[in-house]
């Protein structure tokens, strides 16, 4: 079955070629415009260095744009045919408490598949990785997955229906039909036995797994945007990122490839082209990544020259047999305050209707 982002970000099907591209400049180090060119050295995002892993302690989050909200369009290649298969939507604010919140919301529903998937990383200010990291889904499948970022561990959960067979918790009760013999007798009370239920005060959160880890590793949203902050010195080294995703732990090697004129929906844009290329970070060659939007392996971002926000994401997405080519690409950008009233809005709801806060 397809899991991730995209892997169902799904509406209707459309036709269209690929956009022209401008004849590709290779990236030449310290010359070329990046997403911080203009940029004084006193600038607190030009701190961001962008080559060795001990590097990312230097994360600035005073970097990271605040306020933003980037709307894209996400299709696969079917058939020939671009076929469109939902919506994805980013964006970044700062709370009252001086946190910062990294958002991703992706909805849609095709080839049978519908998802409707949350994201959302936290981060103090000044802090050098995530508070936490959440992972919700609705839809054909669904699960609730966490994260929780000490100084030298990273504790991975995820939320189960209780399976516990003498449980005593009495908002796992359940009206059931009482029989005698063939005949329904009335109702009792029973342990919810339902693999399709969603109730959340059915729930239980299972500790999985503690990363015991050395460096400040971030989780796969963040990375998007310590990539999209980092300056690149002039030279062929890449930016290394430590990743956490669920229970294992990647490194990530960003890599500026060329620099082209490239359009999307939105507009058209001098663009930067990064691959992320996740490694496991145990050596393990066999482990298969999959990461954000489902797509397996490496990543190819552009990246606004000017701004740094990304403008076009491509990968490979695994569906049954086949290897669909993902397309997400930019159609708005706007103010994140609408998405900041519906994520309070769904995390009071959220709360009110768990025990143990929001899920």
């Amino acid at each position: 079955m397809v899991s991730g982002f995209l892997t169902a970000l799904l509406l209707v099907a459309v036709q269209a070629g690929e956009p022209p591209q401008a004849p590709p400049q290779q990236v030449t180090g310290a010359d070329s415009p990046t997403p911080h060119s203009q940029k004084s050295p006193d600038d607190p995002s030009s701190l961001v260095p962008g080559i060795a892993i001990e590097d990312l302690a230097q994360i600035v989050p005073s970097a990271l744009p605040l306020g933003e909200r980037l709307l894209f369009l996400a299709t696969v290649e079917w058939q020939g045919a671009s076929v469109l298969v939902g919506y994805l939507e980013l964006a970044t604010w700062e709370e009252s408490d001086s946190r910062m919140i990294i958002h991703a919301r992706g909805r849609g529903q095709r080839f049978g598949y519908s998802i409707d998937q949350r994201i959302v990383s936290t981060m103090e200010a000044g802090g050098k990785q995530p508070i936490s990291f959440m992972n919700t889904q609705r839809g054909t499948e669904h699960h609730t997955k966490k994260l929780i970022f000490e100084e030298n561990k990273i504790s991975f959960s995820k939320r189960s229906h209780c399976r516990i067979s003498d449980c005593k918790n009495k908002h796992h009760l359940v009206s059931e039909v009482a029989w005698k013999g063939p005949i329904p007798w009335g109702t009792k009370q029973a342990h919810c036995a339902s693999k399709d239920c969603e109730i959340a005060l059915h729930e239980n959160w299972i500790h999985v797994k503690d990363h015991e880890v050395e460096e400040p590793y971030v989780d796969l949203l963040t990375a998007i945007y310590v990539a999209r902050t980092a300056q690149f010195p002039a030279g062929d080294e890449p930016m290394i990122i430590p990743v956490v995703n669920d229970d294992s732990r990647w490194y990530v090697q960003v890599q500026p490839q060329r620099r082209q004129q490239i359009s999307v929906k939105e507009g058209d844009y001098d663009a930067i082209e990064m691959a992320l290329n996740p490694i496991p970070s145990d050596g393990n060659e066999k482990k298969r990544f999959e990461g954000l939007f489902g797509i397996h392996g490496t990543l190819r971002v552009w990246f606004d020259s000017q701004s740094g926000r990304p403008v076009l994401i491509e990968g490979m997405l695994p569906f049954a047999y086949l290897n669909l080519k993902a397309r997400i690409e930019l159609i708005s950008v706007g103010d994140a305050a609408v998405v900041q009233a519906r994520h309070s809005a769904i995390s009071n709801q959220e709360s009110d209707k768990s025990l143990d806060g929001p899920r």
